[in-house]
């Protein structure tokens, strides 16, 4: 390879990233060159495999938003500039008939989380032109924008109200500042003072990748005719909506625009619970009201029916459990009764938004390995809208039409801007063609779904994909892919970050594993990973690497496996059991339980999973643990960690580097002292696939 890790890392960044294009990742062209006798069948002159620049730069739509009267549709458009190693995010606009995407946000002053006024005439964006991140307003007649609202604190996930006088979002700012100057006041000299120690009297002291300063998320309230914002959650000592995932649709106006609801966790014992309940209050602020103070889980997504007499939300039925599926409740707001109107499916429910005229909603759930459309009347009728491809971000608006408008992606085609019909019925059709000419001369490989036999005798699932440089006759080595959570899935989806198209391109085939735990499969296989982390889900897992080597173009003797965060213990816990594989890779991975507990930010994950904190039931910290079985490690491993990651905190990484190393066997650490739990800057995803690329490269010799 001509340019390593390392040589990269001595560049100055125009120069490492024009090294990267000047040479395609040369790693490529000797995979090509050394690949199997024969011409490939994919792979041509004039057709290549994904390279890393390419995937790096690719742009994304995310966001899309229908227009009241079903004519258009808004989306955010996010842009890689690798030389800057920044990405940037405008708002578009594109006609439900097809055409050329209209701009909204500025050139260059960047906008994002757009949303349509209730009569369409419309467009309210959160951008950063001019300063911090406030609020504009675009005239969808006049095709110009001004400045609404905005503090000293930023801005985030604006909503309008159903009646169009009052938008609401929200800021990070001091709970006992009455207003804005006071914040400003705050910030100026937090930046002025020096160095000082952070000092916590409670949990939850940081989170994700940044510590706690004191602010809290607020819901502010501004009439759009002017005025200065109001504070609805004034006082409050806890966020708004619930981080590290909450969202604009953690909050919305009542249907008649006098109240707020809200989802937020109260109490001192938020790292050890997951009761976020419903909260009303008054857009003058005021003292907030819990709607659901008998549910013992967590509730979230408030959406009032269009006439305004029920409630829809989203609830989890058991305390603690952050994985528990997620139920459709729909709430008559006259009778206080409220169903759970996806009571007859095992689905768990994504994101949903009420049918126009209140008969139903449609939401979102995972089934199988893709995430599909249903619909459900209120007698808890589900019927499927669309099962094709990945669907997510659905926007439905009160048209002739009734049009639904969503992103849809597969693992071989990054995600559209796609429209339907909400009766379902119709393939959907696509009204975006982002990155059709950078893609124009790549091999995409697409998936198919593979099964076998794990724990207990039941079905597992996968999905399987050949090289690009596939020829019948031929065998290849065999990378197998481990998904995070331990709840989650690999779906058949263009993965912005574990891409597998990418872990293919170099001349692997590839195989997504979803073992015990994994989604999409009904919530007892969800449940079945609990207190059990190298039991069944380990037995699925290496049933599944041999269902897939028996492949007859996979060479059985080259296989490597990687995964991130549960994928990087499941990972770390193979080190320890098996020496199946010729090399692992490790990503943020869990290495010691015990540590581990004492220096993630949520504790409800370990309590839930091994049933308590460790002194109070070692028995399932001390068995599920990799480090306790660290004499037996003996395969080469790649360890790649972020310094800001607090959910599975950089010294799981180390201890794990350090045990392998310490026994002589090949190990290589790669940190990134500006990454937290993903790996996010463009420069720095760069250097993770070459890194990624040149441990398997060495150890499993693409095309040898």
């Amino acid at each position: 390879m001509q340019y390593g890790y390392a040589a990269i890392s001595r560049l100055r960044l125009p120069e490492a990233v024009a090294s990267v294009r000047r040479v395609r990742w040369s790693w490529l062209s000797v995979a090509i060159a050394l690949g199997p006798a024969g011409a490939a069948a994919q792979v041509t002159d004039s057709l290549r495999p994904l390279d890393i620049a390419t995937f790096v730069s690719l742009d994304r739509v995310v966001d899309p938003q229908v227009s009241p009267d079903g004519a258009w549709v808004t989306y955010t458009l996010v842009s890689t500039d690798l030389a800057a190693d920044a990405r940037t995010r405008d708002v578009w606009m594109v006609a439900i008939v097809g055409g050329a995407p209209v701009r909204v946000s500025d050139l260059r002053m960047g906008g994002a989380e757009a949303r349509w006024s209730p009569d369409g005439g419309s467009i309210a964006y959160v951008t950063t032109r001019g300063g911090p991140a406030h609020v504009r307003v675009y005239s969808v007649a006049r095709r110009t924008s001004r400045r609404v609202a905005g503090l000293s604190t930023g801005v985030g996930g604006v909503v309008w109200s159903p009646t169009g006088t009052h938008l609401a979002f929200v800021s990070d700012v001091d709970p006992d500042c009455a207003d804005d100057a006071c914040n400003a006041a705050r910030l100026r000299a937090a930046q002025e003072s020096p160095t000082i120690p952070r000092v916590y009297d409670e949990l939850l002291y940081r989170h994700w990748n940044r510590w706690e300063d004191g602010r809290r998320s607020h819901v502010f309230v501004v009439p759009l005719d002017g005025g200065a914002p109001v504070d609805v959650n004034a006082g409050w000592a806890w966020d708004v909506p619930v981080p590290p995932n909450g969202s604009a649709a953690d909050y919305a106006f009542s249907a008649d625009g006098t109240m707020i609801l809200f989802a937020s966790k109260m109490g001192t014992d938020q790292a050890w619970h997951t009761n976020d309940d419903l909260f009303q209050v008054p857009i003058a602020g005021g003292e907030p009201r819990n709607i659901t103070p008998d549910m013992p889980g967590a509730e979230r997504a408030p959406a009032p029916s269009p006439d305004g007499g029920r409630l829809a939300f989203l609830s989890q039925q058991r305390a603690g459990f952050e994985s528990d599926r997620w139920r459709l409740m729909v709430r008559d707001l006259a009778t206080g009764r409220t169903q759970d109107v996806t009571r007859r499916v095992s689905l768990s429910v994504g994101e949903f938004r009420w049918l126009p005229d209140g008969s139903g909603l449609v939401f979102t759930a995972q089934q199988r390995q893709r995430t599909a459309l249903f619909r459900v009347d209120l007698e808890a009728r589900v019927s499927p809208v669309s099962q094709w491809g990945n669907s997510t971000s659905i926007s439905t608006a009160a048209n002739a039409q009734r049009t639904l408008a969503f992103l849809n992606d597969a693992i071989d085609r990054p995600a559209q801007v796609h429209v339907m019909p909400l009766e379902g019925g119709a393939t959907p059709r696509a009204l975006t063609t982002y990155n059709a000419d950078r893609l124009a001369d790549v091999v995409l490989s697409s998936a198919q779904e593979i099964s076998w036999v794990g724990a207990d005798g039941q079905s597992v699932y996968g999905l399987l994909m050949r090289p690009p440089q596939y020829r019948r006759g031929e065998r290849y080595p065999l990378v197998v892919l481990i998904h995070g959570g331990p709840q989650g899935a690999w779906l058949d989806a263009f993965h912005s970050r574990w891409n597998a198209q990418l872990f293919a391109a170099p001349g692997y085939v590839t195989v997504l594993l979803n073992p015990r735990g994994s989604t999409g499969f009904g919530q007892r296989f969800v449940d079945q990973v609990s207190n059990d982390w190298g039991g069944r889900v380990y037995i699925d897992l290496m049933a599944g690497v041999e269902h897939a080597a028996r492949f007859a173009f996979v060479d059985s003797s080259r296989i490597a496996a990687a995964g991130g965060s549960f994928g990087g213990y499941m990972v770390n816990w193979i080190n320890g059991h098996s020496d199946r594989f010729d090399a692992l890779i490790t990503h943020a991975g869990v290495y010691n339980l015990e540590s581990f507990y004492g220096a993630t930010e949520e504790l409800w994950l370990p309590e839930w999973e091994f049933s308590a904190p460790p002194w109070a039931n070692r028995t399932f910290y001390e068995q599920w643990s990799p480090h306790r079985f660290a004499q037996n490690f003996r395969t080469p491993t790649l360890v790649l960690h972020g310094a800001l990651d607090y959910r599975v905190p950089d010294t799981q990484g180390l201890e794990m580097f350090t045990a392998l190393r310490r026994q002589n066997v090949p190990a290589r650490l790669v940190y990134f002292p500006d990454e937290g739990h993903w790996i996010g800057r463009p420069f720095n995803q760069i250097r993770w696939w070459t890194e990624v690329h040149r441990w398997l490269g060495e150890y499993l010799g693409a095309g040898r």
